[in-house]
């Protein structure tokens, strides 16, 4: 049985999520590198706006593994 992406994203919750992070670390790189900034702080912002529900999903899925 061959599974495709799409089929993964359809049956698993944790593979919707997992594609919904990688799209949304794309927009912020992309953001980061496209816009035009006269200060540092506006990249510094996104780039820990990305981070941070992606470091909460790893802390999530090792407590569900412990458990």
């Amino acid at each position: 049985m061959q599974l495709s992406l799409w089929s993964l994203v359809r049956r698993l919750g944790w593979a919707k999520l997992i594609v919904g992070q990688a799209a949304r670390c794309t927009l912020v790189a992309v953001v980061v590198v496209t816009v035009p900034r006269l200060e540092r702080l506006v990249p510094q912002v996104l780039f820990w706006v990305a981070l941070v529900p992606t470091r909460l999903t790893v802390w999530s899925e090792r407590a569900a593994i412990r458990a």
